[in-house]
């Protein structure tokens, strides 16, 4: 029960001066705000004023994680200075918080026992004052911790119920009876995560009302069960040994194979370093008949099909994909295809698609390129706290409020203490076209008298460039969509060879293009634009390695896109292609203030990024 709410008392006095506007905020509010602090620093907040004294004591989020000693001394005793005085500090705080105050969440670090008590002691006190969220890590440790399953129930108390919803184990060791206890014991658990954990031989996961399951990198032995039929979200990622047993399916198949998640509810699926094969692609797509968002992160895919009538969301990222393989899901509303290797999936035409996003490198595409699984970064960021909206699209950006233009600055020249990102309309830069012109000389970069060459894809790959990379008649099943990303470098052939279908996107508003599109006279780029006509934004992507590119004559292609309202380009600040492209625009009636112009810093001189590397976290 929170303590009557001061800010209601009419004790200015008491808070702080009239102009403490944080301190007049109700109880509710500040409590939010606290619940975002270790709790250390929450109680510090006591001796800001009498309006605060007692205000932590009401909290009903605690975040007590504080590295063991174990960090620095490595294994140490119960009795070291740092454990007992911090078991000390938790006990107190415990002690004086106010008994009708709920606590909804506990997260915390594993601390040796100590006098004044441990880890598996605060769990206790959490669950029967009605804890709903756990958050347990011993990732400071050398040495697996492993807590004790009785800490997370309630035992012989006919009138308190474990209300736990949300269990969060990071880096610690699952005895026999831990996991199989807490799944069939916590009978309102929801949601589970296991990170870095050891997972036992006999565990088994029991329960009917688990919707999540997330396991990230840990051990997993042959015959971990799961049997949850109302599971509706699972994570596998990077699995060590096994990945887990779905109940009813048989024996599980040894790692890097995953067995198959059959349940009628399960309607997300992410799955990040692991084999795919045909026979578990077809149980998938048939018995997972909810499914409807399905994310492959570096995973090899050898089977021939995902064919879901249900999937609405299919992301995938650094795949592997055999040659043939196809994807059929005529409900799908967003596609999202990043550095796809070997093969580029066949996409049956979807009607109903809204977003797709497609980062391209053919040299991934070789048939002897080399496939390497790169570390699953959303992993590591798994426990990094964020209140605001990440997801926000680039595509939001640039609605003409966000340009501004510093009157007193000179941008008439390009120059190293200018800002590294900066956004302008090009009728603000377009007088510096004459002056920049001097860093770029027939498409080659300036060095005294030598001029470096500069190879397209297709002399660098020479005839290993085919039609084995797959893709056949992919703009023409992406021809409903209405928000598309076409992002790769300048030679690649797939886009080349598919923008020759002439696909018309008439339902196209919005479209983001890399510098692929950019060719001597700008045939392609017109050629899309062209068969957009409801197009009314458009961003174009050019390499930052802006030296790396072909000689380019005066356009002569045309197109017509009268609701186009904005283009943005982003590109080097010192990139003299921003103008040939304004000329361009400015012939087929885009006049200078609906170009907008972001420069960023300069990499001319280093080499080119992989596609996808830079945008792909943003899709």
């Amino acid at each position: 029960m929170l303590p009557e709410d001061a800010a209601a008392q009419g004790t200015p006095g008491g808070g702080g001066a009239a102009g403490d506007r944080l301190s007049r905020l109700p109880d509710k509010i500040l409590l939010r705000v606290m619940s975002h602090l270790k709790a250390w620093e929450a109680v510090r907040t006591c001796v800001l004023s009498q309006r605060w004294r007692h205000l932590w004591a009401s909290m009903n989020r605690l975040d007590i994680r504080k590295p063991c000693p174990c960090v620095d001394d490595g294994d140490i005793s119960a009795d070291h200075p740092r454990t007992t005085a911090f078991a000390k500090f938790v006990k107190n705080l415990l002690h004086r918080r106010r008994q009708l105050a709920p606590l909804d969440s506990l997260r915390l670090c594993w601390s040796h026992e100590a006098l004044d008590g441990e880890a598996n002691s605060w769990i206790a006190y959490a669950v029967r004052h009605g804890a709903e969220e756990i958050e347990l890590s011993g990732e400071h440790h050398v040495v697996y911790p492993s807590p004790e399953y009785t800490s997370f129930v309630i035992t012989d108390d006919d009138f308190i119920k474990t209300r736990l919803k949300i269990l969060k184990l990071i880096h610690v060791r699952l005895d026999d009876t831990t996991l199989t206890q807490l799944s069939s014991r916590c009978t309102c658990l929801e949601e589970i995560e296991l990170k870095d954990c050891q997972i036992p031989e006999a565990a088994k996961i029991r329960t009917t009302k688990l919707k999540r399951l997330a396991m990230i990198k840990c051990k997993i032995p042959n015959g971990c069960l799961v049997y949850a039929p109302n599971l509706v979200s699972l994570c596998c990622s990077r699995p060590f040994g096994y990945v887990p047993w779905i109940e009813n399916l048989g024996a599980p198949n040894e790692y890097p194979k995953y067995t198959d998640p059959v349940s009628c509810n399960l309607k997300i699926l992410q799955l990040s370093h692991v084999h795919l094969d045909d026979t578990t692609l077809r149980q998938l797509c048939s018995r997972c008949t909810s499914l409807e968002g399905l994310e492959l992160k570096d995973c090899s895919v050898e089977g021939r099909e995902i064919g879901s009538i249900s999937l609405k969301y299919l992301t995938t990222i650094s795949c592997k994909f055999a040659i043939g393989f196809r994807v059929h899901a005529p409900n799908l509303v967003l596609l999202h295809c990043i550095k796809p290797f070997q093969h580029f999936p066949q996409i049956q035409k979807m009607e109903f698609l809204v977003t797709a996003a497609i980062v391209l490198d053919d040299s991934c595409l070789l048939s002897d390129c080399q496939w390497p699984q790169e570390e699953d970064e959303s992993d590591d960021n798994s426990n990094n706290e964020s209140d605001g909206d990440s997801g926000d699209s680039k595509h939001n950006e640039s609605d003409g409020s966000s340009i501004y233009y510093d009157s007193d600055r000179d941008r008439s020249a390009p120059s190293d203490e200018e800002d590294d990102d900066c956004t302008l309309s090009y009728s603000v830069i377009a007088v510096d076209r004459y002056r920049e012109s001097k860093y770029l000389i027939n498409g080659h970069k300036r060095r005294g008298d030598e001029h470096e060459p500069v190879k397209s894809c297709d002399e660098e790959y020479g005839t290993k460039i085919s039609s084995d990379f797959g893709g056949i008649g992919m703009l023409w099943s992406l021809s409903h969509v209405k928000t598309m990303d076409l992002l790769a470098h300048p030679g690649e052939v797939l886009l080349t060879r598919e923008l020759k279908s002439s696909t018309e996107f008439k339902n196209l508003k919005i479209l983001s293009l890399g510098e692929w599109c950019i060719t001597p006279g700008f045939d392609e780029l017109a050629s899309i634009l062209g068969h957009s006509p409801n197009l009314e934004k458009f961003f174009l992507h050019l390499d930052m390695a802006y030296n790396k590119r072909l000689g380019f004559i005066r356009s002569t292609s045309s197109f017509v896109c009268t609701k186009l309202k904005m283009v943005k380009i982003t590109c080097c600040k010192r990139d003299v292609m921003v103008h040939r492209l304004a000329e361009f625009f400015g012939e087929n009636s885009i006049p200078h203030e609906m170009i907008f112009v972001h420069r960023t810093a300069c990499s001319g001189c280093q080499g080119r990024k992989a596609p996808g590397e830079a945008q792909g976290a943003k899709l």
